[in-house]
């Protein structure tokens, strides 16, 4: 009997240790708040140092969070410009900001919300752009060099 009470004791000793280690583990949330996925920046044309890039951004945290900047040491200036339609014409206008709700994904494509880079100058290697938010914080990632289709 006083051996059963101690292998009770023992194995919910055990659970609870376990129990609170689980809980000390970070959360997807804590580890990794914002992702940039499917980074890709246009490799120029010949004789040019204009370009475009595109990525996704999730904002895995519980707060929304606005895109307030980017820049890169391989451009002199990236801006953030969408598409839109004027007079039945689609014209690019530059962006001061994006805000991403928490727990969505705002994508940077062709034909939408992109960047643009001027004075850009790639190698063959990828390029690191970091992402200004509205709360400080900058997430760096490489963006691939990609031929223009």
């Amino acid at each position: 009997m006083l051996l059963n009470r101690l292998k009770f004791v023992v194995s919910t000793t055990a659970g609870a240790i376990l129990l609170t280690l689980a809980g000390c583990t970070a959360t997807p949330e804590e580890s990794t708040p914002y992702e940039l996925t499917n980074a890709s920046i246009r490799t120029p044309v010949a004789g040019r140092t204009t370009t475009a890039a595109y990525f996704e951004f999730t904002n895995n945290s519980s707060r929304s969070v606005k895109i307030v900047g980017v820049s890169s040491t391989a451009a002199e200036r990236i801006e953030m410009h969408t598409i839109i339609k004027v007079d039945e014409q689609m014209r690019m206008r530059p962006l001061t900001s994006i805000e991403v709700a928490a727990g969505e994904t705002v994508e940077f494509a062709s034909g939408g919300n992109h960047l643009m880079l001027f004075g850009v100058q790639l190698g063959g290697e990828p390029t690191i752009v970091q992402i200004e938010l509205d709360n400080g914080e900058v997430v760096e990632t490489p963006f691939q060099p990609t031929q223009f289709n």
